[in-house]
């Protein structure tokens, strides 16, 4: 079996270099997963610890993770099934609740067997679809769906075939026509949020009910669906739109990429789009770009399992493997990108080693506010930080203070106006402490 090292933060170097952008941190190290190999890669996806490869020819390629006595990761290609499919794997998709493979060639929608990767069924009326879209039933449960069982819908021309879980495989269900070939597609609870044309309409997939969204403008339609969170990233031009499954919209803001993408996915808590010359990695919460790096990738997957990705480019698979939330905080507070920090502390606040960090990201960033003289924005960060010495921020303020009081390594020389200002703010930060305090056990702040 072949192998592939990915260690540490190291990038590929050669023919197709791999750049990162100067940022405050890095979100991702990117590790090569499968190079140099003579088999034309058209698919991905992910199935535990194994990342599954479609392949032009019809070959399905397995990647198993290891960990060698180094603690560097690397991939062995554990099987090569030639002849999985008769031509070239367009999609893939392994759904372990179902014990199978769903993949799509020009033949059709195929169905393999878990593990035994056996052929089980072809659904011959999907032959010249170009997509399709599975609804678990884990995801139907989550987004409170009418419809128990798994469904399946494949994209033809001018027309949506779908497919329901029978207990043994998929039947045949229904066809619903459109007035033109869909270019995109992704369930949205019962329905299907569906890009027809330069327009985004919903249709109930009980009820053929439609309901008209908005369009793509002058890119393409694409849609995304946000695992979890019952949301869908609409695209217009380079702007992603955040919508709920009725279709309204879901948050005031939107994702502003720097070209239209044609792929996105989630991994907690960042959103991955492949743009036509990079991929871009954005902090959902703040719409800010945090890394990009130069790969003209033409497929992306999530690695639930891990947070992590894999990404196709130049015939190569990489993984986008997560840097530590703690280390990206320590970083982040380096380069003052304190805002940032806090973020993450709240988007994240579940893991152990982040909460314990949030209360030194207020801290820290309280203090660097004081010296900007920005009284009122420090005293807000320095009252939810637990663990700070209110003398600390009273050494700041050495004509407040009654004499003998230690004074700052660099205390604040403020007259007139500025004075009265840190007065005020000063107040109010001594009252947050006495209310903060006085509350019952357990009533502190989280970050």
């Amino acid at each position: 079996a072949g192998r592939a090292r990915g260690g540490g933060g190291s990038l590929s170097r050669g023919k197709d270099v791999v750049e990162l952008s100067m940022a405050p941190h890095h979100a991702f190290h990117i590790e090569p997963v499968l190079k140099k190999t003579a088999l034309k890669i058209s698919s991905l996806d992910t199935l535990e610890s194994r990342l599954l490869v479609g392949c032009e020819d019809g070959t399905l390629m397995i990647l198993e993770e290891e960990q060698n006595a180094s603690h560097l990761v690397e991939f062995a290609v554990l099987e090569t099934r030639k002849g999985f499919c008769k031509k070239a794997i367009l999609q893939l998709q392994a759904v372990e609740s179902l014990r199978c493979v769903v993949s799509l060639t020009a033949d059709g929608v195929q169905i393999n067997s878990l593990p035994t990767l056996d052929m089980t069924a072809q659904l011959l009326k999907t032959r010249g679809s170009h997509a399709f879209a599975l609804r678990t039933e884990g995801e139907g449960a989550e987004a409170g769906a009418l419809l128990p069982q798994p469904v399946l819908c494949c994209a033809g021309k001018k027309k949506l075939m779908l497919y329901r879980w029978g207990g043994q495989g998929f039947d045949e269900w229904k066809e619903m026509a459109l007035p033109d070939t869909p270019a995109c597609m992704a369930w949205c609870g019962d329905s299907l949020c569906v890009g027809v044309g330069r327009r985004y309409v919903i249709i109930n997939a009980q009820t053929g009910a439609e309901k008209p969204l908005f369009d793509s403008n002058s890119s393409p339609p694409a849609v995304f669906r946000l695992p979890g969170l019952q949301e869908m990233l609409l695209g217009r031009d380079s702007i992603s739109v955040f919508q709920d499954f009725e279709g309204r919209p879901s948050r005031k803001y939107a994702i502003t990429w720097a070209a239209p993408p044609s792929a996105i996915v989630y991994s907690h808590p960042y959103v991955i789009a492949l743009l036509p010359k990079s991929v871009e990695v954005q902090l959902m919460e703040t719409q800010k770009a945090v890394q990009t790096i130069s790969l003209r990738a033409g497929a992306v997957v999530p690695s639930p399992r891990d947070d992590a990705a894999y990404v196709l480019a130049n015939n190569q698979v990489y993984r986008l493997r997560p840097v530590p939330v703690g280390r990206q905080i320590d970083s982040l507070m380096e380069a003052g990108g304190f805002e940032t920090a806090l973020r993450l502390c709240e988007m994240c606040s579940d893991r152990p080693e982040v909460a314990a960090k949030a209360d030194g990201v207020h801290r820290a960033y309280g203090l660097q506010l004081l010296s900007e003289r920005d009284f009122e924005a420090a005293v807000s960060q320095l009252a939810r930080c637990a663990s700070l010495d209110p003398r600390e921020v009273l050494s700041y303020f050495p004509d407040l203070c009654p004499e003998g009081f230690p004074p700052a390594a660099s205390p604040l020389d403020l007259k007139g106006h500025q004075m009265l200002r840190a007065q005020v703010s000063l107040i109010k930060y001594l009252n947050a402490l006495r209310r903060r305090r006085a509350a019952p056990a357990g009533g502190g702040h989280c970050g």
